[in-house]
């Protein structure tokens, strides 16, 4: 099966904090932090999102894509590798996206076109899900999912320059789970990190504390699911994600999938005639 359609049919299980996407100022004086309870982290990070100005209506910027998607063997060498460079423009709560390289190579007009039509289709599938009601906050904070995990503290840390409270993650299972995206966040569990300043998520790890399987096993099961996403701030007081790291591993029916994927986004700047 093709690489790609292939890790399109599991990445749907990845929750919705990988949304949003930044570079990040140094702290003038690395002090200790105020003591601070887990749910208190956690309260002043929800508060912010709430009482923020919508953070996406602000985004006026380009940057450089780069995804790497590769199968890999049960050794854990590569059997197929596929990389894409991409510019994307990002205005407001919408994206532009240009394909500019493919495997490392000029993309041809076919290509184009083809990237072009699965941005119009991701489009349409944003659009319709944010038609649903959700608990959220004015951009890619969804208190309810938030609300589905507790919380620990797990102590401090400096993070690209910038302290952070990092706190451990367990789930509040749900027992009306309606799909697998629903299951796996009953497995799921890590770590995250709040800026000690402006509680803006900092970064992500997590991963699936046992196998999910899809009717007992004999449809699919879902060995490994991993993730870690960092996000970092801009000089103009804006944050965005700058790397997704997913790796993911099992079987469905009699074909079993052994699938890693990083994206990553640099070269942040203002679109002419946006900037500050």
């Amino acid at each position: 099966m093709e690489l790609a359609k292939r890790w399109m049919k599991w990445r749907g299980m990845l929750p919705a904090v990988m949304l949003a996407w930044g570079l990040t100022l140094p702290v003038a004086a690395q002090v200790a932090p105020p003591s601070l309870a887990a749910e208190e982290v956690i309260g002043r990070f929800l508060e912010r999102s709430r009482t923020t100005t919508n953070r996406l209506a602000a985004q006026h910027h380009i940057c450089i894509r780069r995804t790497v998607m590769e199968e890999l063997a049960d050794d854990g060498t590569v059997k197929e590798r596929k990389t894409k460079e991409q510019s994307v423009e990002l205005r407001g709560e919408h994206q532009h996206i240009r394909l500019l390289k493919l495997d490392d190579r000029a993309p041809t007009a076919d290509e184009k076109r083809r990237e072009l039509e699965r941005e119009a289709e991701q489009k349409k599938t944003f659009t319709e899900r944010k038609d649903k009601p959700r608990s959220r906050g004015p951009d890619f904070v969804d208190e309810k999912l938030i609300r589905r995990f507790v919380y620990e503290s797990d102590g401090t840390e400096l993070l690209n320059g910038r302290m952070t409270y990092v706190l451990k993650f367990s789930p509040v299972a749900d027992p009306v789970a309606k799909d697998n995206a629903d299951r796996a966040l009953n497995l799921l569990t890590g770590r995250i990190w709040i800026d000690v300043e402006e509680f803006e998520l900092v970064k992500v790890e997590a991963h699936l504390k046992e196998p999910l399987t899809v009717l007992g096993g004999l449809v699919a099961k879902v060995e490994r699911l991993d993730f870690a996403v960092e996000r970092r701030r801009l000089s103009d007081g804006l944050w965005f994600n700058t790397s997704l790291v997913t790796r993911a591993e099992g079987r469905k029916l009699f074909s079993a999938f052994h699938m890693r994927s990083r994206i990553e986004q640099d070269d942040f700047r203002p679109l002419p005639g946006t900037e500050r």
